[in-house]
């Protein structure tokens, strides 16, 4: 079944128009109170100006049915999102679909949810003090085995990076978006729009193969598995595609790595990505431009400009002074990179965000050559646990992978 995507949020013309062209089902248009938050008028002015049988839902939270009759026929609703605390007998006071929403926290009320005689069950995430638009993910672990009596459609912390493993092993009917495509709270990107449904229809065209989830065609094990090494000061250096360049890295590759990251850190909105300029830069860039978040670098040469962090560093093969650029006081920070030997870019990087004034909420790597310690190196300096897609050993001729944590 193929799943549908709804843009929330809309509040301009353009936007909307966005939306459309990039992809998107339905367009979605926040009534009640919400940084969001639309007038009956602008709404209307909106949806009068939409390409024929575009589909829009308006969201409303505990309103009157009244009001919600009103703005249905004003605005010329195609169907209705009721987020609240509305019970099943107001659900069918309405002519048009109703899409029931439920804020899901550790466990899955399923047997209250299915009492809903509705069109759909949208899943958001709880959050105290919200009735939706969390901009965080719940445990979609929780939709396993599960039978819902109406279409299931999730939102909740979705961004490009991690849309494609909802789709592949969740199928969930629907999708909703809005945080994930948006430049500031009530305006969306046209570029963060067609790069996430670009990655909604790549799901969508490969979710029966999951051509990546068996070893079999795993281009980035491959990557790391039987390659060449070269003995530098008595370390065992990995040459291989992604982290070497060696040869050139494909842009399949990277996309590859890349997607794995946001899927094994499903980084929460709001999170500022950190990485070191050397091997990693361009791993960075790419996570950035798949999860929607956006990243300083820390560099191996001074700017001089204010702000900027200096720590020194020392690694398996050499060390030296790391300058830190774009992270500010109170930021939420997670780390990338792309392998981990001896750990020692990384405590230069923690280091380094701590006195900026920031928290690191994680650290995630796509390799570790297993062989020289570096995650227990970093957790007992630190406390962070570091978590690695691909565990290496580099202790033969060549690279053998021994892990694969995704």
């Amino acid at each position: 079944m193929r799943s549908r995507v709804k843009v929330c949020g809309i509040t301009h013309h353009e936007d909307a128009l966005a939306a459309l062209a990039a992809g998107a089902d339905a367009l979605g248009f926040i009534f009640s109170p919400s940084p969001r938050q639309i007038s009956p008028d602008d709404a209307r002015s909106i949806i009068a100006r939409l390409p024929p049988f575009s589909y829009v839902v308006g969201v409303f939270v505990n309103e009157t049915s009244e009001r919600v009759q009103s703005v249905i026929r004003y605005c010329g609703l195609s169907a209705i999102q009721l987020q609240g605390d509305e019970s099943n007998a107001y659900c069918q006071l309405f002519e048009v679909p109703v899409i029931k929403g439920f804020r899901v926290a550790n466990t899955l009320a399923l047997e209250r949810i299915n009492e809903y005689q509705v069109s759909a069950y949208l899943l958001d995430t709880w959050d105290e003090g919200l009735d939706g638009g969390s901009g965080q993910s719940f445990d979609w672990r929780l939709l396993q085995n599960i039978t819902f009596s109406r279409p299931v459609i999730v939102a909740g912390g979705l961004h490009a990076g991690n849309v494609r493993h909802l789709i592949r092993h969740y199928s969930p009917s629907a999708i909703d978006v809005s945080s994930g495509v948006s430049q500031s709270e009530r305006r969306k990107d046209p570029v963060r729009l067609r790069v996430f449904l670009d990655a909604v229809a790549d799901a969508r065209q490969n979710r029966a193969a999951a051509a990546f989830d068996v070893n079999e065609g795993d281009i980035l094990k491959a990557s790391f598995d039987r390659q060449p090494l070269v003995a530098i000061q008595g370390r065992q250096f990995l040459l291989n595609s992604l982290t070497e360049q060696v040869p050139a890295t494909s842009a399949e590759l990277l996309r590859e790595a890349a997607r794995r990251v946001c899927e094994a850190a499903r980084f929460p909105m709001g999170t500022k990505l950190v990485g070191e300029e050397d091997k990693g830069g361009g791993l960075l860039a790419a996570v950035s431009l798949l999860s929607g978040m956006p990243y300083g670098i820390a560099r191996w040469y001074p700017s001089g400009l204010e702000g900027q962090v200096r720590v020194d560093f020392d690694c398996e093969y050499t060390d030296g002074s790391l300058f830190l650029n774009g992270v500010e006081p109170g930021d939420k920070v997670y780390i990338v990179d792309d392998l981990i030997s001896t750990g020692g870019t990384l405590l230069g990087l923690i280091e380094a965000v701590r006195l900026a004034g920031a928290e690191v909420s994680g650290i995630v790597c796509v390799a570790e050559k297993i062989n020289y310690g570096g995650s227990e190196r970093v957790l007992k300096a630190t406390g962070i646990p570091v978590t690695s897609l691909v565990e290496v050993d580099v202790s033969g001729e060549f690279s053998v992978v021994v892990g694969v944590n995704y």
